[in-house]
């Protein structure tokens, strides 16, 4: 992954890393660095393919997913006792147990039907697909406004969600016949997507940002950052996607490219750098899709 990345891209997600770790390193906000690692412990687990592996070898156990991952998280721990803030050492501590009891995948079925979206844009099939597969995520950006609105971060911080939750329908690569379909240049197709995926995000994201701004009135120019950044990230997500198109293909770089540059904003220096890699990657986009549409 780190040769695909590239070690100018390596340096920035690191750098990235870094600064929001330091950014964190305040009273108050490392319960809040405890949950964000958390999420990646939960993320991981859920999401491994070991499990054949593990049962051979014995290893597919509580005790070892407990030991494993606290022997990951221990600098964080350490750092905990030490400020001291034990209420974040509880968090992470009871969280990896919790997760580590389930050592099987887990196959949710829901039995009724989630809904279609038909009323979308025939090409907005990544929508389509995105919307149904991440509901429950959209539910949760949403969810955690009405239950934290008494916080004035809690707003971005769910813009920043529903952002990266959108810039991930934009993984896989559809079909080329879904393209010929549409029987346009690959100029208008670009710029058609980029209208789409720019749309649809405002329409899920103002109104978060409207509700911020009436009641917190005072937090509006980070609260415009975080959207005018993230507006910018999705601009560049359409264009990295057609950059590389390769028909039925999935990206699996995709979010990594993509999914730090939402926190650009974090770092000043780093602000244009969503705006810089559009203008690069667009014409690209654009060439590529010329030469695979004809």
């Amino acid at each position: 992954m780190i040769n695909q990345l590239g070690l100018f891209r390596v340096i920035i997600v690191l750098i990235i890393i870094g600064y929001g770790l330091k950014a964190t390193l305040k009273p108050g906000m490392l319960q809040l660095q405890a949950l964000a690692v958390l999420s990646l412990i939960i993320s991981s687990h859920f999401n491994r393919k070991d499990h054949v592996l593990l049962n051979n070898l014995g290893l597919n156990r509580p005790g070892y997913f407990i030991l494993f991952y606290i022997l990951i998280v221990s600098p964080f721990l350490i750092l905990y006792l030490l400020w001291p803030d034990f209420i974040a050492v509880l968090m992470l501590i009871a969280g990896i147990i919790v997760v580590s009891l389930i050592t099987q995948p887990i196959h949710f079925q829901p039995k009724f039907s989630l809904p279609a979206f038909h009323f979308l844009p025939a090409d907005a099939w990544e929508w389509r697909v995105g919307l149904r597969r991440n509901i429950w995520l959209f539910l949760i950006a949403y969810l955690l406004p009405v239950l934290f609105f008494r916080f004035d971060y809690i707003f971005p911080a769910s813009i920043l969600l529903i952002a990266l939750i959108t810039n991930s329908f934009l993984v896989n690569h559809e079909p080329m016949v879904m393209i010929e379909a549409l029987m346009v240049s690959g100029k208008r197709f670009f710029v058609r997507k980029l209208m789409i995926q720019c749309a649809l995000f405002l329409t899920l994201s103002v109104p978060l940002a409207v509700v911020s701004l009436i009641l917190f009135p005072e937090s509006i120019r980070p609260l415009i950052l975080v959207l005018v950044n993230s507006l910018i990230v999705q601009v560049f997500a359409v264009s990295l996607k057609y950059a590389g198109y390769h028909p039925g293909h999935q990206n699996p770089f995709h979010m990594a490219l993509v999914a730090p540059l939402n926190f650009a904003f974090i770092i000043p220096v780093f602000l244009p750098l969503p705006l810089i890699m559009s203008l690069v990657f667009g014409p690209k986009a654009i060439r590529q899709l010329n030469k695979i549409i004809g």
